[in-house]
Formats: structure tokens, sequence, C-alpha cells
């Protein structure tokens, strides 16, 4: 099955056959959660994450109290989730990211992990215009990260028996360009670090403070930018 390079008109299939056999195992990790708590400011009150698939993190936010809403394209998720998460069902829609049904900026943040990296610049271009119509303050991009050369060595093996590790992996300065054709300002923060630095030994220790893991970000900067999975890359739009 070939994930990479979708377009605005592929059909959802191919991810709805994927999410019927990987949606319980993208429940476990729900780091990324505990990061966006953590960079939210007070008046980032409504929340929108793209290309939700499991709605893990989605599910994570709106227990602890955020008003967070999920789409994805393919419908097998989207009901997947609702299976999963009933109490949130009507805050789970089913919509592709290229063109979404919600009003201008009707969310204060939006967000996305990993989203990004299964198309190309053109592309990534419509994304992220549409991705900031719908956002009032700012939009988070959370994408795999091409300093780390042995996580993508890790990645190139993999992909040889299963496309859906097929995927792009972004520079620092290459995800800030295309991102700023829409913000105003980029900042970078190196995330996914392993159990052994900063934030991820926190929330392996069971400490999710969103306080605290917001001091984490702020105290390591790029400190471990050849060492992280990943690049949350936090714009701001006004």
């Amino acid at each position: 099955m070939q994930l990479r390079n979708l377009d605005k008109s592929s059909s959802s299939k191919d991810w709805d056959d994927k999410w019927s056999s990987i949606f319980s195992h993208y429940q476990q990790d729900l780091r990324h959660a505990y990061y966006i708590h953590a960079i939210l400011n007070p008046e980032e009150r409504r929340v929108l994450e793209l290309g939700a698939g499991s709605f893990r993190d989605m599910a994570e936010l709106r227990r602890r109290g955020i008003d967070c809403e999920g789409m994805d394209f393919s419908q097998e998720s989207v009901n997947l989730a609702k299976n999963k998460f009933p109490e949130f069902s009507k805050a789970i829609h089913q919509m592709s990211a290229f063109e979404m049904s919600f009003k201008d900026g009707e969310f204060d943040l939006s967000y996305h992990n990993g989203l990004w990296v299964l198309f190309e610049d053109e592309q990534i271009k419509q994304l992220a215009a549409e991705q900031a119509r719908v956002s009032k303050y700012r939009m988070v991009v959370t994408v795999h990260n091409a300093h780390n050369a042995q996580f993508v060595d890790y990645f190139d093996r993999l992909k040889v028996n299963d496309p859906l590790y097929d995927i792009r992996f972004f520079e620092m300065d290459e995800i800030s360009e295309l991102m700023r054709q829409v913000c105003n300002d980029v900042v970078v923060v190196p995330v996914g670090k392993g159990k052994k630095f900063h934030e991820d030994l926190l929330i392996s220790n069971g400490n999710t403070d969103p306080r605290v893991l917001r001091a984490c970000f702020d105290e390591s900067g790029l400190k471990y930018l050849d060492s992280s999975e990943r690049l949350m890359c936090i714009g701001t739009l006004s």
C-alpha cells in the first residue's frame, strides 16, 4: 500500500485498511498530548487536531479539560474513535485537511503530529494555508526530525517491508520556511528524546504537569536537535 504523496482527491480506502490493523496499537503513546498541553497559552481554549488518526491525543486533552476536537480523512479511523471514545463522539469529525468545514479562526490553536510527512512542498503549502485559516492564534506542526541520522536510518530499514515507514523527514530550516508561508514567526522545539532526556524522563516517571514540561522545553532549547525523534514547530499567526 502506498501512503506517501496523497493528493486532495485520493480515496481514504488505503488508510481505512491500515487503521483497522494499527488503531489499538497507536493508543499507547500519549506524549504528544502532553507536549501540546504544555505549550498552550491561557487564551488558547479551543483546540483542533488535524489528521488525528487514533484520536488518542484529542481524547487525552479532553480528559484534561481542554476543548479539543479532532478530524481525519479516514472514515474507518473516525468510526473506531467514536466507538472507543463515545463520550467525545461529537468532537470527532471525518473530513479532508485540504478543505475543512470549520469557520475561519474557529479554533485558537490547531496541531498535528506526522501529517505533513506524507506530502511534498506544494501540497504542504495548501495544507498550511487551510490550517492557518481555521486557527486564530497559533498552529503547531510536528514532523520527523532529519537531523537525527540514527532515526532516519531506522525508518529506512523498516520501510523496505512496511510502507507505513516510507515518510518524509524534515530539517529545521526546511520546515520553518514552509510554515512561514502563513506564519509570522516559527519556534522549533525538538521533542521525543527517549526516557533518558528531560521531559520524556519526567513523563515516564508519571510527571505530566504542563508547567513542568514547558519549563523543560524552555531549558533544553535546541540542545537535543541531533537526537530528538521529532520537531514540534509552533507558528504564530497573529
